[in-house]
């Protein structure tokens, strides 16, 4: 049995990413290989000193395969990569190579599922293998349109089980889970992966400066909240710069951080740019809290529950029978909830 390690750092990557060629398959390949070559320069770094605990680092979201900008579903099909594949192999012998936990991202075709495609998140050990896999949840109606475990629930239920909709994976460095971007502004998403027992949440993503809807900068207190609500401590890595893309080198805001337990920060980077931040994991401190009265311990499951099942908000098992053919038909499926939920009198709508 490996023994536990209760003390020690985390990492998280700001970095670099370049999207990927759409229509040239060997300067995709080229532009994949290059990301993750850059990445793993970053990963020697943090991890190459005397004074280095790193056990743990986490990526962002769409810093490998992706590209920022709208596509055909056919599209995004033709530069996602499956996993496991020949891109996380690359990973794992990372992982392998420096006896460390890896979280990453990519863009996912998936043998079971033709048609489709899937934001994935999933933890490398550092035996070389994926020890979880994460398919995001939320946001499919506003900017890529990805299938979500939700639009196709009853299947990949059957074939993978309920506990892989927020899956924990539990090892000799704590209980870890992770979430996918904006995931973050779901609170469901922390609290069920908590909910399966995760001590450490990694935050893979990918924030631009700002968004018609509000400034991402705002995320910073949600973090904080998911970290202090769950009892979990909160490593989230964001993308520093952008390279040939349509939302700008300094698209992204940056700020990747590190938040303790109770909320507060242990570091964070200020603004864009590529670079990399440890900070302290102290699962004793951690495990000792949760043996005091805490928001979790309290939670009244069963009363919310029972609000949750009348709940008039995305379905299951929208997208079953046929895959998603564009982002217009989940946007199709938002707006058709937005007036179902007025005409049933839950929201009002604005006069102008």
């Amino acid at each position: 049995m490996t023994t536990p390690i209760t003390h020690y750092e985390a990492a998280a990557l700001q970095t670099r990413a370049t999207a990927v060629s759409l229509h040239d398959a060997e300067q995709r390949d080229r532009d994949v290989r290059a990301n993750l070559t850059r990445a793993f320069d970053l990963i020697d770094y943090v991890t190459a000193f005397g004074n280095s605990e790193v056990k743990l680092v986490v990526m962002p979201e769409y810093g490998i395969n992706a590209r920022w900008q709208k596509l055909s579903v056919d599209e995004w099909i033709s530069i996602c990569s499956t996993v496991p594949g020949p891109y996380t192999d690359l990973i794992s012998a990372k992982a392998q190579q420096l006896k460390i936990f890896i979280a990453a991202n990519m863009m996912e075709v998936h043998p079971d599922f033709p048609g489709r495609f899937f934001n994935t998140s999933f933890l490398v050990g550092p035996t070389g293998d994926i020890l979880i896999k994460h398919w995001k949840n939320n946001n499919n109606a506003w900017v890529f349109p990805y299938t979500t475990p939700s639009d196709i629930y009853t299947e990949f239920v059957e074939r993978y089980g309920r506990e892989n909709l927020f899956p924990v994976a539990k090892t000799e460095i704590g209980n870890i889970g992770l979430l996918t971007c904006g995931e973050l502004g779901f609170p469901e998403n922390a609290r069920c992966t908590m909910m399966n027992g995760a001590e450490i949440l990694c935050h893979l993503t990918s924030e631009p400066t700002n968004l018609s809807h509000g400034d991402v900068r705002n995320w910073e207190s949600l973090r904080t909240a998911r970290a202090y609500e769950n009892k979990c401590y909160l490593v989230m890595a964001n993308i520093g710069l952008y390279e040939n893309t349509t939302r700008g080198l300094h698209g992204s805001h940056g700020d990747s951080a590190i938040h303790n337990f109770d909320g507060t920060v242990l570091n964070k980077v200020v603004g864009p740019g590529e670079t990399t931040i440890k900070g302290p994991i102290d699962l004793e401190a951690l495990r000792r809290v949760r043996a005091k009265p805490f928001h979790p311990v309290t939670l009244r499951a069963e009363m919310y529950a029972k609000e949750y099942e009348t709940y008039v908000g995305w379905p299951n098992d929208g997208f079953a029978d046929e895959p998603i053919e564009s982002i217009e038909q989940t946007r199709a499926m938002f707006r058709d909830l937005v007036e179902r939920r007025r005409e049933l009198g839950i929201d009002i709508a604005a006069r102008s």
